[in-house]
């Protein structure tokens, strides 16, 4: 029996576990379950998550139904979120040692890497390591004990190139002034990342841009693009959209509770000047972390999560995604073009998308602009609906979630062939 091993700190733990990096991580275990004939799913968890064996036995029936009904779960409690020395001590410590950086910290464990080299005895037909907070733990067995990697292919999904959303972070809005010290942790953290990169057969990430950038960072050529996807809906004929602004994201990811925050204050008081009419709808879980929740008007619906989507989509006739922070590419717009929705982003919000502006969705970055282009989307339902479905005959092209299951499924095929991992990164 062939087998593959995926490596994550990202557990779905329950139904509302389903924002972008959980359908990223499905789309992979879909693909590796082309090629093997069991996914084994280990998924480095918090010391406090309840492991209880009739638990994880719901949980492994709600993935194999969700993702495969290859895949086997494993629950690790090695994932400590304790600080033994001070904020500052940390900082200088990250400086010159990745391990002491969050990235690494708290997944890296001696207990995470023991369960890891245990799950690797198995002899894996394929390893997939599930972002950098996953990859560091296989960056140090295969500094301590080499041949538990010998003649496997690991694939490493970067997604979001760490450095990157972190520079961004603490150069645009960090949580206190003093945050900033982690600037000085960056060069640290991307040579761990060409070290990443240079230790997996392949390494994924979102967008050409992301790519280039990597590859010429690290200097190699097993840098690929497989970019995020959705499963395309069966639309209605007959337009039912509505004077409706919708944004979906979950509030407890920081960028998503900012872009809900922008919105609210800075964007919607002038769309509602101009279409008194509207309605701004923000669907995701954990309303409460956007600072704007309690004090939105009556025009502004918090939904909290919402399982099914498609009402909302049908009714919105704009979709908006002010995104000034974070990194990769955004799950929601594809989903957006996925309905035929009329989009308007911040050129961040949308990029690594091969989406053009003007033609398949609305770019700006100003509060004033975005009001402005959502006013006129609101006020002409034919041109939102133009712009909705060139968005979605673009996306059709380059999102669609089985063409990229296969795209990946090629991949671990080929990586299955030459199994050659190519050792161990300087």
């Amino acid at each position: 029996m062939t087998s593959a091993l995926v490596v994550s700190r990202y557990f779905p733990s329950s139904a509302e576990k389903v924002h972008g990096i959980f359908q990223r991580l499905g789309t992979q275990v879909e693909a590796l379950a082309r090629v093997v004939d069991r996914v084994h799913c280990l998924f480095l968890v918090s010391v406090n998550q309840n492991c209880a064996a009739d638990l994880i036995h719901g949980h492994e029936e709600r993935l194999r139904r969700l993702w495969s009904p290859a895949v086997s779960l494993q629950l690790a409690p090695t994932v400590s979120g304790d600080v033994p020395v001070s904020w500052w001590r940390l900082v200088m410590q990250g400086i010159l040692d990745f391990q002491r950086q969050p990235a690494a910290r708290y997944s890296s464990t001696p207990a995470a890497i023991d369960v890891v080299r245990a799950a690797l005895e198995a002899r894996p037909d394929v390893v997939l390591a599930h972002r950098l907070t996953s990859m560091c733990v296989l960056m140090k067995i295969a500094r301590q004990v080499p041949q538990r990697l010998h003649r496997v292919p690991v694939f490493f999904d970067m997604d979001d190139v760490e450095h990157v959303a972190l520079i961004r972070h603490l150069v645009r809005e960090p949580a206190w002034p003093a945050e900033r010290l982690l600037l000085l942790q960056v060069p640290t953290l991307m040579l761990a990342e060409v070290r990443a990169v240079r230790l997996a057969s392949s390494t994924f990430v979102c967008s050409e841009s992301d790519r280039r950038q990597l590859a010429r960072l690290s200097r190699t050529t097993r840098v690929q693009v497989v970019p995020n996807s959705v499963p395309f809906p069966a639309l209605e004929d007959a337009d039912q959209s509505e004077p409706l602004v919708l944004f979906v994201g979950a509030m407890i990811y920081r960028p998503n509770a900012q872009a809900a925050d922008s919105l609210v204050r800075d964007v919607w008081p002038a769309v509602r000047a101009r279409a008194p009419a509207a309605r701004l709808v923000i669907v995701g879980s954990g309303p409460e972390h956007a600072a704007s929740f309690r004090s939105a008007d009556e025009s502004v619906t918090f939904t909290g999560f919402v399982a099914d989507l498609r009402s909302w989509y049908r009714r919105a006739r704009v979709v908006c995604c002010p995104i000034y922070q974070g990194g990769g590419t955004r799950v929601k717009i594809i989903e957006a073009a996925a309905y035929a929705k009329a989009i308007v982003s911040t050129r961040l919000g949308a990029e690594g998308l091969d989406f053009e502006d003007e033609r398949e969705i609305i770019l700006r970055d100003a509060s004033a602009e975005i009001a402005a282009a959502c006013v006129r989307l609101l006020n002409d339902a034919d041109a939102a609906a133009r712009l909705g479905r060139a968005a979605l005959q673009k996306a059709r092209r380059s999102y669609e979630r089985g063409a990229v299951v296969q795209q990946l499924a090629g991949i671990f095929r080929g990586g299955r062939v030459d199994s050659v991992s190519p050792g161990v990164p300087p």
